[in-house]
């Protein structure tokens, strides 16, 4: 919020989901900044305070310049389960807040594992929808620290504009989604402040145990052979009481 308040340039905000096919996984949130957000925002080595991150189980990194000219400040947690996976999207989902009812949930048949994952985000409250009551007793009774069309101004140009999101959710074996955009065994989903409406993000895959698969053909090749095995030794005992 720290960053959002200093009214910056270009800030992309990009939550990552990836899970494995026994349901554990872990969940990204990264920050970047160009030259001039970075540059509004201040030290934020200095300024972002991490410890309540760090101490729920978060390990922070950044901020960092990468090669293509960004700043940026990830926090990533991983978890065991898909239990675990739903109190995770709880603390980034926060109370009231634009993304809500993340959920990932997994069904197994013979030797096929299904993944669905499905999730809400709703910018209708616009870019204030990150702050709260807390959070604006600290900057002056606005949840932004200042008007929207003052930030608006300050950075020249509209808040869709400046403030980009990306969510992007990797479930194991062939997926597919509504998402405009895919990737391997994955989804993109890239929502707007703009939406006039929530965006619902549906996402499943189908993964195949081979192990399973394989176990099964090599127990049946085995039963098959026994099989085949009596029935010979069946016809040859009846051949010998015949002669």
């Amino acid at each position: 919020m720290v960053i959002v308040a200093a009214g910056g340039c270009r800030v992309q905000t990009d939550i990552g989901v990836g899970v494995a096919e026994n349901g554990s996984g872990s969940v990204t949130v990264r920050i970047s900044l160009d030259d001039d957000a970075l540059h509004r925002a201040g030290n934020l080595a200095q300024e972002l305070r991490t410890d309540d991150l760090r101490a729920h189980g978060w390990t922070v990194t950044g901020p960092v310049k990468e090669s293509n000219g960004l700043t940026t400040l990830s926090a990533t947690k991983p978890f065991a389960n898909l239990d675990e996976a739903k109190a995770v999207f709880d603390e980034i989902a926060g109370h009231d807040g634009p993304l809500r009812d993340f959920a990932i949930a997994r069904s197994r048949s013979f030797a096929r594992t299904k993944f669905t994952f499905t999730g809400t985000v709703d910018f209708t409250a616009g870019l204030e929808s990150f702050g709260d009551s807390g959070l604006a007793a600290q900057l002056d009774g606005k949840p932004l620290g200042q008007d929207v069309t003052a930030i608006e101004s300050a950075i020249g140009e509209p808040l869709d504009n400046a403030f980009q999101f990306r969510i992007a959710v990797r479930l194991p074996g062939d997926i597919s989604s509504n998402a405009p955009t895919k990737a391997a065994n994955g989804a993109v989903w890239q929502p707007r402040l703009s939406e006039p409406g929530p965006v619902t993000l549906t996402a499943s895959s189908t993964s195949t145990r081979w192990q399973t698969v394989a176990g099964t053909a090599v127990a049946a090749a085995a039963v098959l052979a026994l099989v085949v095995v009596a029935a010979l030794r069946l016809a040859h005992a009846l051949r010998r009481r015949h002669a």
